[in-house]
Order: structure tokens, then sequence, then C-alpha cells
């Protein structure tokens, strides 16, 4: 793990931060690419980054510490300090997502084409931004033992115990839900860029990718750590039910009715 990449007299680069930069670069490069194919222009991708990147931060940084908030209203000064970690994809995805659609319709743009020029991007982006994740040791895995798989899959990485990770389980090997995020998020990418070559409808591509990362997120929740159950299942959980929906209804819906 490491939390520091790079340090410069008293300025340092972490590695958290540095990924998601490189995340956000990665995601509007692709971006750019599947919207010219889409028909829409370049300055449009560029103006519309500038909205997602802080609403997308924004969202995710307060999902965060909406969830820690007993944590936070005794340190209120750390609030600010996402850089070292701490954000939700989900509550950033939501709000960008919201702003994206009022982007698009101030502007009178084809909505569905804008998103699926967007979905492939985010679905790398993802990827890089968890190996962030891993190297700063926050979004991690159960204990090998206590996650409910066979003992040949209870296998783990032991995280220093300056992390957050080792903080809550010291000298306990943990799922590397990070790189396992990393992999299977990947695979979306290159599934949705395998999907985009026979496109037949706007907004296949978008749903396909709610669809994807929906059954990925409910999975790998069973293995990440989450402090907060409901009914079993974590926030996160009940959420995606409702984002996997989504996707199965555009997908039907919008390919009998292309255009709609």
């Amino acid at each position: 793990m490491y939390p520091v990449l790079f340090k410069f007299g008293p300025f340092a680069i972490h590695a958290y931060g540095f990924f998601i930069a490189l995340a956000f670069l990665a995601g509007i490069l692709v971006s750019l690419y599947y919207a010219k194919r889409e028909g829409i222009g370049s300055q449009t991708i560029f103006d519309l980054a500038i909205y997602v990147i802080i609403s997308g931060l924004v969202g995710a940084r307060l999902s965060y510490v909406f969830g820690q908030w007993e944590y936070f209203r005794g340190n209120p000064a750390e609030i600010f300090m996402a850089q070292k970690g701490g954000l939700v994809f989900l509550g950033g995805f939501l709000l960008a997502l919201l702003v994206t659609v009022v982007y698009v319709k101030v502007k009178n743009m084809p909505r569905l084409k804008l998103f699926d020029a967007l979905a492939p991007g985010v679905a790398l982006g993802y990827a890089i931004a968890r190996i962030g994740c891993f190297l700063n040791g926050c979004c991690f895995g159960l204990p090998a033992g206590q996650a409910g798989l066979p003992a040949k899959f209870s296998w783990g990485l032991i995280f220093p115990s300056g992390s957050l990770a080792g903080a809550y389980f010291p000298g306990q090997a943990l799922h590397p839900t990070q790189l396992y995020s990393m992999t299977l998020m990947f695979l979306a990418f290159l599934a949705l860029v395998f999907l985009y070559r026979a496109k037949k409808f706007d907004g296949q591509i978008f749903f396909w990718w709610l669809i994807l990362y929906s059954a990925y997120r409910f999975l790998i929740e069973f293995l990440r750590f989450s402090p907060i159950h409901w009914l079993g299942l974590t926030p996160s959980q009940w959420l995606v039910i409702l984002t996997f929906a989504l996707g199965l209804w555009g997908l039907t819906f919008y390919k009998k009715r292309p255009g709609a």
C-alpha cells in the first residue's frame, strides 16, 4: 500500500487523488471518442466534464460523510480532506447524472446519445479509480474467513495499520475488493466497447452499463466491509436493485420504440 506516491518538500502527491484525476482524464478521452461517433461536438464534452467532475466529487464526498457522520461530527475539518480517501461512487454518479440530465435539457441535446457516449468512459474511469482505493487502503473487503466463501477462496491481503483497512481489521487478511472491482469494471468497459460496435438504438450502451455495474456492485457488496445493513443488504445493494431494474426497462422499452 502506497498512500503517498511522491513527495516534493512539503508537498505530497496522494495515490488516491492521483488516480481519481487519472480516472477523470481517461473517462473524458474515451467519451470524446464516442461523442464524435454520435455526432456530438468535443466542446460539449469539455463543458459537461467541468460540471460532472464538480458534481461527482461533491456527491461522492457528501455520501461518504453522511454515512460516517458519527466520526465527522467530531472531526468537521476532515470533511474537506477527500484527497486521503472517502468517496462513494454511487452518490457521485447519481448527482452527476442529475446534473447531466439538466445540462442536456437546457442545451436541448439528444440525451440517450450522450449517455451512450459517456458510459464506456465511466466504466474505465471507475476501474482506474479503484487502483487509488487499493493503494490508499479504503473500500476494503471483509476478513477472508468471514466472507462466507468456501475455504479455498478464503484468502486475502493484510493492510498496514496506518490505513483505514488496517485500523478496522489490524493484522487480518482482507479480501482486496478494490482489485476485484478494478478487474470487473475493466471487463465491463471491454464489454461496452464490444457492444458499441453493434449498437442498434440510442440508450443501448447506457442501459447495459447500468445492468453491468448494478450486477457487479450487488455481488461485490457481500465481500466488501459495510457498517450499515438494512434487512441483510447494504444501502448500495438496495440502490443498485433499482438501477438494475431501470437498465432492464430501458433496454426493453427503447428496443421496441427506438427514438422514443
